[in-house]
């Protein structure tokens, strides 16, 4: 599966699972398409980044404080994927959101998502894979 299809069925199963919470899980457009020429792609980048888009953010975020957490961030990865295939820009995103008080994961696929948001929303801490 692809990481968008991995992404998909984690929200889908998430708005099923705890239904009340539908709301409150996030998806972060970071690595979405930007149409036009160089100059119009540059320009919208430029806008983009004027109104907070950071390179790096995770494509999750799960907005419901658990335990001692204020939330949960999830940068999502195709079945399989290390550690080495998270940028550095995603590393030190989900390293700061730890550090002011958020857990954030990377997962690769579906299954391991699925069990971090679990534990997470069970109120442990700890969640990565």
């Amino acid at each position: 599966m692809s990481e968008h299809t991995e992404q998909v069925a984690v929200v889908s199963w998430f708005k099923g699972r705890w239904p009340h919470f539908a709301d409150c899980i996030i998806g972060i457009p970071n690595g979405a398409h930007i149409a036009g020429s160089v100059g119009q792609r540059a320009a919208k980048v430029k806008k983009l980044k004027a109104e907070g888009m950071k390179p790096g953010v995770s494509d999750l975020f799960i907005a419901v404080p658990m335990g001692n957490r204020c939330g949960l961030w999830v940068e999502m990865k195709n079945v399989n994927k290390t550690l080495c295939s998270v940028s550095k820009e995603q590393r030190d995103h989900l390293d700061l959101m730890r550090k002011v008080g958020y857990e954030a994961v990377w997962c690769s696929g579906f299954e391991v998502a699925k069990a971090a948001i679990e534990v997470y929303m069970s109120g442990g801490e700890n969640a990565e894979n």
